[in-house]
């Protein structure tokens, strides 16, 4: 089988990063947003952990049951699905949810559970594959 193609956001992430994700959540409720372009694998700040939840939930839920044949989705349709259906909820009182969508899925590209395929326009995600 020949290797997998990863975009430049795939993970893995540093340990020390999981550490801090762990204490965040611990400590404070929340989520260290991780990135794979960074140093030490961290974006530098934190989302709430019902909201990173709910959306994390969503990601995978779209690309499971909407993907295209190739198992890939539209970034685009996962940030209209979001906004669909958590446009008024409480957990999203700013209503506009295109950020924590894609945050989220950046987060979760370097976490390895999701990943963009390259050079794609639109982008497109799909799960996590073996290699």
């Amino acid at each position: 089988m020949a290797d997998i193609e990863r975009d430049e956001h795939a993970g893995p992430v540093p340990d020390s990063a999981w550490e801090a994700d762990r204490r965040a959540r611990e400590d404070k409720g929340r989520v260290e947003v991780f990135n794979a372009t960074r140093p030490g694998g961290l974006d530098g700040w934190t989302m709430d952990l019902d909201q990173y939840q709910a959306v994390y939930d969503l990601i995978l839920e779209m690309i499971d049951s909407h993907a295209d044949d190739d198992g890939t989705i539209k970034l685009q349709t996962v940030v209209d699905a979001a906004q669909d259906r958590y446009g008024r909820h409480k957990l999203f009182p700013k209503g506009r949810l295109t950020n924590y969508v894609r945050y989220t899925k950046t987060d979760m590209e370097a976490r390895c559970v999701v990943e963009r395929i390259p050079r794609r326009s639109p982008q497109r995600i799909t799960r996590w594959r073996s290699t």
